[in-house]
């Protein structure tokens, strides 16, 4: 079955109200899953994976609010720290024009795609590598992420921040963003058992109808009862 992006992001927002994440840092973890999902990058697939180690364990805060040469993730999902993180690495980046970072103990790194990919609109650019390869560049006209980021299988990696753009070589394994509109005209397909168990913990927001709950205004019936 196909949605659309607004009922993606919708799904997932209220999934994480569901999983106890607070006001706003919903919104943030429902644009990285909706994003990902728009690009062809499996958003709900991963959701449905990940969301028994984020019920009721939200934790946002970083052990480190300076600028270092690196920071220990401790395993906390970038579902939780990285917005956080990454607007702290683009402010410190409109101060130095180029930094680095290095993070370890990364859990999900593909989460901070779409959060690096929304720091353009800040015409901050952003390049991740590792001592022995690229694994990702986000640029103006395409994506680059390495099959290995792209799943999850690098905890060890250094982000470059810019404000001049990274160029991307010729490689096969390159996003193109012209399938955004295509994607969101013909609509986005999630694996139905995923979207499931997205929408099972969307439902934990919703009211029960009871006497309690039409008191309240959340069941149907006329003001007057």
């Amino acid at each position: 079955m196909s949605y659309s992006y607004y009922e993606i992001y919708t799904n997932a927002q209220r999934a994480f109200a569901g999983l106890g994440f607070p006001y706003g840092a919903d919104e943030d973890a429902a644009y990285i899953i909706s994003w990902l999902e728009l690009f062809n990058l499996n958003g709900i697939n991963l959701l449905s994976k990940a969301y028994p180690k984020l019920d009721n364990a939200f934790n946002g805060s970083l052990t480190n609010n300076k600028l270092v040469d690196q920071i220990d993730l401790q395993n906390h999902s970038c579902l939780m720290v990285g917005p956080g993180l990454v607007d702290f690495m683009i402010l410190n980046a409109n101060k130095n024009q180029v930094i680095k970072i290095e993070l370890i103990n990364c859990s999900d790194p593909i989460f901070l795609i779409p959060l690096l990919y929304r720091s353009m609109e800040k015409n901050i650019f952003s390049k991740i590598n590792n001592d022995e390869s690229v694994l990702a560049i986000i640029s103006k006209e395409k994506l680059f992420i390495d099959p290995k980021f792209q799943n999850n299988k690098c905890s060890k990696f250094s982000i470059n921040f810019s404000k001049k753009e990274f160029e991307i070589s010729n490689s096969k394994d390159f996003v193109d963003y012209s399938a955004i509109k295509k994607n969101l005209s013909l609509g986005l397909n999630p694996n139905e058992k995923d979207w499931g168990i997205v929408s099972n913990l969307a439902f934990r927001t919703y009211v029960p109808e009871s006497e309690v709950s039409r008191e309240k205004g959340a069941g149907g019936g006329d003001a007057n009862d």
